[in-house]
Order: C-alpha cells, then sequence, then structure tokens
C-alpha cells in the first residue's frame, strides 16, 4: 500500500504539566531546542510522507501552525545581522519544504479521546489506502538517524492481508499493571494482535508487550470509530478500542521498533527524554557530566 500521510494529535489538555500547559501544549516542550512534536515531523520526513495532518485544539492554541510556518519577521532581522545563513534550515526547515502540512482543529464541542483526532482528520484520509496514527508527545530515538516511521510502513507493505498495525514495546513484567498489554497470536512468520488488557493486574498480563499508541490504519478505521462506544468511566473514545474492534475482524500486525522509547507526556518522561537527547551530541554529553560530577547534584 502506498502510505503518503500521518496524522500527529496535539489537542490535548496537557494536565500533567499544569500550569504550564495553559500556555504552552506539552507536545511544543522542548527538547533542547527543537519541540517534541518535531521529532515525529522529522520522522515522518524521512519515511518518505507527503502530508502531515497536525490535529490540534481550536483557535486559542495555534502553536504548532506558527512553528511550520514561516516567520517573516524574524527573517529580515537574521538577514539585517548577516545571521541568515547561519540560520536558514531552522527558517526553511530544510527537507521540510517538499512537505504539505495541515491543521485540523479539535473543538470543545467534540468527543473527547485519542480516537477523536482519527475521526476529525477523515476527509482528508478516506481515499488513501493507508495512513500513520501518532501522538505528539512521545517519539522513537535511533542514534544511526534512520526513520521508525520508514520501518513501521516497510514491515507492515511487508505483510500484505494486514489491514493494521500497533506498535508495541517489552517491559519488565513488574510494570505491565501500567499498560495496556497485548494478546496476541502467531502467524507464520508475525505477531498478531487479539485485544489489548488495559492495566491487567499483576501475574494476569498475556505478554510483556506493551502499547505504545503508534499505529497504520486503513480507512475502516473510521466506520469503527463512528459505532464505537464511549468508555464507560471516562466518556472518551479510546484509539484502543478502535484497534480491538479492528483486529476482532481483521489481521492487525504487531511490530516492535528498535529505537529508543522516548515518553515526553510526564514531567518525570520529559526530563529523561531531554537527557537522552542531550547524550547523543559530545558536547553537551560531557557538559551535563561535568555539571553533575561538580555540583553532585543527583547525590
Amino acid at each position: 500500500m502506498k502510505i503518503r500521510k500521518a496524522i500527529i494529535t496535539a489537542a490535548g489538555f496537557g494536565t500533567r504539566f499544569l500550569p504550564i500547559s495553559k500556555t504552552i501544549q506539552k507536545e511544543m516542550l522542548p527538547i533542547l531546542n527543537r519541540p517534541t512534536i518535531d521529532f515525529l515531523v522529522a520522522d515522518c520526513v524521512a519515511a518518505g510522507i507527503e502530508e502531515i495532518i497536525f490535529v490540534v485544539k481550536e483557535s486559542e492554541n495555534r502553536l504548532v501552525e506558527h512553528f511550520y510556518t514561516e516567520y517573516r519577521s524574524l527573517r529580515q532581522h537574521l538577514e539585517k545581522m548577516g545571521k541568515l545563513e547561519t540560520h536558514a534550515d531552522s527558517l526553511s526547515f530544510g527537507a521540510y519544504d517538499k512537505v504539505k502540512f495541515r491543521f485540523v482543529d479539535q473543538t470543545i464541542a467534540d468527543q473527547y479521546g485519542t480516537a477523536m483526532p482519527v475521526a476529525l482528520a477523515e476527509r482528508h484520509l478516506k481515499n488513501e489506502d493507508a495512513f500513520v496514527v501518532l501522538m505528539g508527545d512521545d517519539f522513537l530515538l535511533n542514534p544511526d538517524g534512520s526513520s521508525e516511521t520508514a520501518k513501521m510502513i516497510a514491515y507492515f507493505n511487508a505483510h500484505p492481508t494486514a489491514r493494521g498495525l500497533a506498535t508495541c514495546l517489552p517491559k519488565p513484567t513488574e510494570e505491565l499493571y501500567k499498560y495496556g498489554v497485548a494478546d496476541t497470536y502467531q502467524e507464520n512468520d508475525a505477531l498478531y494482535l487479539k485485544t489489548l488488557v488495559e492495566k491487567p493486574t499483576p501475574g494476569t498480563a498475556p505478554s510483556n508487550l506493551v502499547n505504545i499508541s503508534k499505529y497504520i490504519f486503513t480507512p475502516a478505521v473510521f466506520d469503527i470509530i463512528r459505532t464505537q462506544t464511549p468508555n464507560q468511566a471516562s466518556g472518551e473514545l479510546y484509539i484502543t478500542d478502535s484497534i480491538t474492534t479492528l483486529a476482532k475482524e481483521n489481521s492487525v500486525l504487531i511490530y516492535e521498533p528498535t529505537g529508543t522509547y522516548l515518553d515526553a507526556g510526564t514531567v518525570s518522561g520529559w526530563l529523561k527524554a531531554n537527557l537522552t537527547v542531550a547524550a547523543t551530541n559530545d558536547e553537551l554529553k560531557q557538559e551535563l557530566q561535568t555539571f553533575l560530577s561538580e555540583t553532585k547534584i543527583l547525590d
């Protein structure tokens, strides 16, 4: 299947980051000098994605759109200061020039939940063979610079009977109770999803593979979401319920990524993501090691 488009969601309230998330949505919080969401964008672009659909909160918050559009006054300032060439890539986004960015509003009146951004993007995706869905506050980092999205797409296309893909990571047994855990079955050379068991009681998890909410869907998911019942406890429409329903009638692949998973959706996870990315830069790594040694701040 030709996969040309990706959805990146950035429409939540970011309550774990209050009070800063009243002003800056969590997907735009920096990992060093780049917003978290930009690691996902770069990964999609490297995979050959031609159009990225950002689902964002309605007009009260336009940070994502502002970041991915030209900042003319800054360009003029840098040109005047003779620094335009130094920062040219940051202004033009280099390889991003050939990618179409589209912005879809999620309003306060819309049903809340992780499946809603997918439903809102339907008119831009209903004629596609398949598409990628990524949450905007976590990403996979490959030290060799390879694209995890490209690997997801290649794996999906290597199994032509599949009609969906869920990305899952192995976790220690003692941590499984915190996650949605995949119940799987083997067929030929691949693992497939039976269902997701949310936060299983210790000792009852069906596997050690936890869902990290990075998917490939075909347009069949739209009919599923339209008839999906909101979660009784929260009243939200969850994409995990959508992928589970899809798996009951179709083959949904389990994909295990090669990169390091960085969850910047919590304060501690965001801090760890910054340190992990900083450690990939030799100069920053040395500065951090010296700082921690001299200050003994973690002793």
